[in-house]
């Protein structure tokens, strides 16, 4: 520094240098850092804290305005080429020939026009509009078949099947599920829009199987196939949902033909659900075995009475599917990589075991089977969550759900039909009615464990179920050793007012059970002890008073008045008990 500089300025240069210093190092330091003051001080070099770098969330996969605009346009589309058509037949416009080729020229031009958008990134649009597509080239193939007899229906259906064959190639090539899934609705539908009566169940199974067959390549060739559950649930469902008038109606010199051809499509839902061979592990997998092996032994039996079998000998193969479902336990274990699938396959092997033991005695037993197979799979449920496999534990609970349903509908509406007893075929708890109410109030009893909306729902058919059982049955008991040898319609004075006891000691001990438990379940339990105390005293007073003597309505009263005061008795003994 030059000598002759004064000095007071130079300390004031020096000065005014180093605040410039620590302003630029409080800019490039974290805004969380307190600020020191400003002072004639040193600056200290430090290197700028990077600030993290903030990825953006994935966007989630939601349909585009196009999209819905394009599939109501499409439908629009279809109906007015219908109205169209009808219009110009009426004006005389256009010959059959120029409607014909102009169907095939639009519903072959949406096609190809799908087809280009599925090799771009128009994929969802492109589904849309193959949809109206396979649908214009449908409808002009039927009216060629049907209404311009250009050809038999037999050779339009051959047409639509070779269309849909091309869609499933569209959909390997572009690893498109929905693509697939609208060529399998085409194909199911085929069948439907050509049929013109009669016996013709062997052809219709043998197409579905062919169908069946073709699509399944599908998934091997597009590699992603695992993931495709709306196009396997279509192909499952929808076949097997064709193959049951085929199965109910069919003459009994086609029924072993079908008969063989009902295992081919077992087998082929078996290929479907699994996909053997293929790296990917496919995605609810037990479920969709479930669904095809219950609806093959239905589908059997109804073949069984067609081919004039006796009922006690479908306990075989009914026997040969349980053996069936253990025998895929290893192989299964294998293909999944785990053993989420063990307790779905036991389930339905004791379901199986369980149906044969009836039908080898009276057929009049399907409804504890059913009873069976909901708590099977309801057991298997809770099995599979402890487990840790939570999305088959999901499907095998609504799975039981459905079928403790079927079995719960089954009892009220035959085993509860008209309140007949006859002591001598129908014994008190030893009857099939009372096993269907004692097998669907188990499997709602295991549902309710689980809670949320499907426990709810449980929980409610739980107390219908069990406690118009436990009520029919202790009604039963008082007719049976009153009258042994009668017939009667309804329940007897006696008779009733067991029901009614049955109820009062059902809703005090509910209640009394509720005073012990927390929250949800303390207030379940409360209610339903109200609910089932309040009905027991209304059917008291209104009905069981009309029809009982002096000794019986005593007998009532005292009954009902005394579960209620034992129950207050020892409800205040137990908190008592505890605030001591």
């Amino acid at each position: 520094m030059d000598p002759n500089f004064p000095q007071d300025v130079a300390e004031r240069l020096a000065r005014l240098e180093a605040q410039v210093a620590w302003l630029l190092q409080q800019g490039q330091a974290p805004a969380a850092q307190p600020q020191a003051e400003v002072g004639p001080q040193t600056p200290s070099l430090s290197r700028p804290v990077p600030r993290p770098v903030l990825r953006p969330a994935a966007p989630r996969k939601e349909l585009s305005p196009v999209v819905w605009i394009a599939g109501i346009g499409a439908s629009i589309f279809l109906f007015g080429a219908i109205f169209f058509f009808r219009w110009a037949i009426q004006q005389g416009w256009v010959g059959a020939e120029l409607r014909f080729v102009l169907g095939l020229l639009v519903g072959g031009g949406i096609s190809a026009f799908a087809a280009k958008l599925l090799r771009g990134e128009g994929r969802r649009l492109a589904v849309v509009l193959l949809l109206a597509g396979l649908g214009t080239l449908q409808f002009t193939f039927r009216a060629g078949a049907m209404e311009y007899h250009f050809y038999t229906a037999p050779l339009g259906l051959a047409a639509v099947a070779l269309v849909t064959l091309l869609a499933g190639g569209l959909a390997a090539r572009g690893g498109s599920g929905g693509t697939l899934t609208v060529a399998l609705i085409s194909g199911l539908v085929a069948p439907l829009v050509f049929s013109q009566g009669g016996h013709h169940e062997v052809a219709l199974a043998a197409y579905l199987a062919v169908l069946m067959a073709a699509t399944l390549a599908v998934p091997y060739l597009a590699r992603v196939g695992a993931t495709w559950h709306g196009a396997r649930w279509t192909a499952l469902l929808g076949v097997w949902l064709l193959l049951l008038p085929a199965c109910a109606e069919v003459t009994q010199a086609d029924a072993a033909t079908l008969g063989w051809l009902l295992l081919l499509h077992l087998l082929l839902a078996g290929l479907w659900a699994w996909l053997p061979g293929r790296e990917e592990i496919p995605g609810t997998p037990t479920v969709l075995w479930l669904v095809a092996s219950i609806l093959a032994t239905t589908y059997g039996w109804l073949l069984w009475k067609r081919m004039g079998l006796s009922a006690e000998t479908f306990a075989l193969p009914v026997i040969a599917a349980a053996a069936l479902n253990l025998g895929l336990v290893q192989p299964l274990r294998r293909r999944l990589g785990g053993r989420q699938a063990d307790w779905g396959l036991l389930a339905l092997a004791a379901g199986h075991l369980a149906l044969a033991v009836p039908v080898a005695l009276a057929w009049r037993w399907v409804g504890p089977l059913w009873g069976a197979f909901a708590l099977g799979l309801a057991w298997a449920s809770l099995k599979a969550e402890e487990g840790a496999f939570a999305e088959e534990a999901t499907a095998l609970r609504w799975l039981a759900a459905v079928l403790a349903l079927l079995t719960t509908l089954r009892w009220a509406f035959h085993g509860l039909d008209g309140f007949y007893f006859r002591p001598a075929t129908l014994a008190p708890f030893l009857n099939a009615a009372f096993a269907e109410g004692a097998l669907a109030s188990t499997a709602w009893w295991l549902l309710t464990r689980r809670g949320g909306t499907l426990g709810i729902i449980s929980f409610i058919a739980l107390e219908v179920t069990a406690n118009v059982t436990l009520a029919v049955e202790a009604a039963r008991s008082v007719h049976y050793f009153q009258a042994p040898q009668a017939w009667t319609y309804g329940a007897s004075r006696a008779a009733s007012i067991a029901m009614t006891l049955v109820w009062a000691l059902s809703g005090a001990w509910q209640w009394m059970r509720g005073l012990g438990q927390l929250d949800a379940a303390r207030r379940a339990l409360m209610i339903a002890g109200y609910a089932w105390m309040g009905l027991a005293s209304f059917k008291l007073i209104a009905s069981d008073l009309d029809r009982a003597d002096t000794p019986l309505r005593a007998l009532a009263f005292l009954g009902v008045g005394g579960i209620g005061m034992a129950a207050a008795i020892l409800a205040h003994r137990r908190r008592s008990g505890e605030a001591s």
